[in-house]
C-alpha cells in the first residue's frame, strides 16, 4: 500500500513523497515520490545504495554527470556521492541501502 499511497498523493505534492518499507537487520528500502515540479535536492549516502525507477522518469545528477534513468532501470549511488534527483514527470523510485 506504500506505493499506492505515493500514487495517490503525486498530482498535487509541493514537496518530496518518502515511505519506509519495514526495515531488516542491515537494510532499508525506502520509496520517494516526485511530483514532476519537485527536485530532490543535493545529498549524500554513507552507506551502498542503489535507485530502481518504479514510475516515470528522472535523471541522476552527480557533480557535471547527469544519467536519464526511465521505467525500471536502476543506478548504483556510490558511497559519499554528492547527488540530486530530477523528475521529468511525475516519478516513483526505490532506495535500496545495504
Amino acid at each position: 500500500m506504500l506505493v499506492k499511497e505515493i500514487i495517490s498523493e503525486l498530482p498535487t505534492a509541493t514537496k518530496i513523497l518518502v515511505r519506509k518499507f519495514e526495515q531488516e537487520a542491515g537494510s532499508h528500502v525506502l520509496a520517494i515520490g516526485l511530483n514532476k515540479d519537485v527536485i530532490l535536492k543535493e545529498h549524500k549516502s554513507d552507506i551502498p545504495a542503489r535507485i530502481l525507477v518504479i514510475k516515470g522518469a528522472v535523471t541522476y545528477i552527480a557533480g557535471e554527470k547527469r544519467t536519464r534513468l526511465e521505467l525500471f532501470d536502476e543506478h548504483i549511488i556510490p558511497v559519499g556521492e554528492y547527488h540530486a534527483v530530477q523528475p521529468h514527470e511525475d516519478s516513483i523510485f526505490l532506495v535500496i541501502k545495504k
